[in-house]
């Protein structure tokens, strides 16, 4: 399986003590291409409509609540564009508040570590 962007993001070693902190990381695989399908995870594409990835584009990633519920996924507005990993400024804006709304007890150093990483990336 391929590390993507968001993967190796996730992985860095100053992101991801904050991750494992406010979030439990799930990855699933899906919609890979003819042939490759026995990699898909099963019931991945399900996951991926309820969280409203349908369609989306990939990287997809949604942060749920406790219960399995969507609190907010990568695209910017229902039905909007998926930012997929975040280099665009604007794509930066709405991961950090998404983060926010997961996390709403995250610490302003850490917001601000994560804000670090992904503002000074090379695309």
């Amino acid at each position: 399986m391929a590390r993507t962007q968001l993967d190796k993001f996730i992985e860095t070693p100053e992101i991801k003590p904050i991750v494992e902190k406010y979030f439990v990381f799930a990855r699933l695989t899906v919609q890979e291409h003819e042939g490759e399908t026995s990699l898909n995870s099963p019931g991945g594409d399900e996951v991926l409509a309820k969280t409203g990835g349908k369609d989306s584009g990939l990287p997809f990633f949604a942060f749920l609540d406790a219960k399995g519920g969507t609190i907010v996924n990568s695209r910017r507005q229902p039905g909007g564009a998926n930012i997929g990993h975040p280099y665009a400024p604007e794509e930066i804006d709405w991961f950090l508040a998404m983060v926010k709304k997961a996390a709403p007890g995250i610490a302003r150093d850490e917001a601000a570590t994560l804000e670090r990483y992904l503002r000074s990336q090379k695309q």
